[in-house]
């Protein structure tokens, strides 16, 4: 019972933090994108979860053995990088030879491996200290909270297009402005 306490509670952090590095870097505007057509936001917060778990899992095994373990950020950052890269070769070739993905599935794949939110879930393991239940559980928060950030996006989206705004906030400025607040809101959650 302890373990899945640990992977729900470590997902639960997950999504909330998740958010926050979520809107500071590459996956706001894919997070946009998804918000305009929700049909992908299936997909993507799937692959997002495969990427973010799968990674960490792999990552935490390697905290296992002492000579990753005295490796400096840098070490970290390249291991990371280096199972996240394998990870979705790996996958890719699944999807490209054995299910005969079509090419917009593979163009999302790229999209959901390598962006701020799943290269970030490896490095709060690390800091974290998470053991693999709790890598596991990052890893579904990861993509919850990306399917979470883009639902509510796409409720702010549908408000401003029935708002009264002046014109010179329409469009772009807006969404900027209103993900800009969801990320205070966030950060308020989270006691930051």
């Amino acid at each position: 019972m302890s373990v899945l306490a640990e992977m729900l509670l470590a997902a639960v952090y997950a999504m909330l933090l998740q958010n926050l590095i979520f809107t500071g870097g590459y996956g706001t505007s894919e997070a946009i994108r998804m918000s305009a057509k929700p049909k992908q936001l299936y997909a993507m917060s799937f692959f997002i979860m495969l990427f973010s778990t799968s990674a960490s899992v792999i990552c935490v095994l390697f905290e296992q053995i002492g000579a990753v373990r005295k490796m400096g950020i840098i070490g970290h950052a390249v291991l990371f990088i280096t199972v996240l890269s394998a990870v979705y070769l790996i996958t890719l070739t699944v999807l490209v030879y054995s299910l005969k993905a079509k090419k917009r599935t593979i163009r999302r794949l790229g999209i959901a491996a390598f962006n701020t939110l799943v290269l970030a879930v490896p490095f709060i393991n690390y800091r974290a200290g998470f053991s693999i239940p709790e890598a596991v559980g990052s890893g579904i928060g990861a993509g919850l909270a990306f399917a979470l950030a883009t639902f509510l996006i796409n409720l702010g989206l549908q408000r401003l297009q029935k708002s009264d705004l002046p014109e010179m906030f329409k469009g772009t400025p807006a969404i900027f402005i209103y993900v800009a607040i969801l990320s205070l809101g966030f950060a308020g959650i989270m006691g930051k």
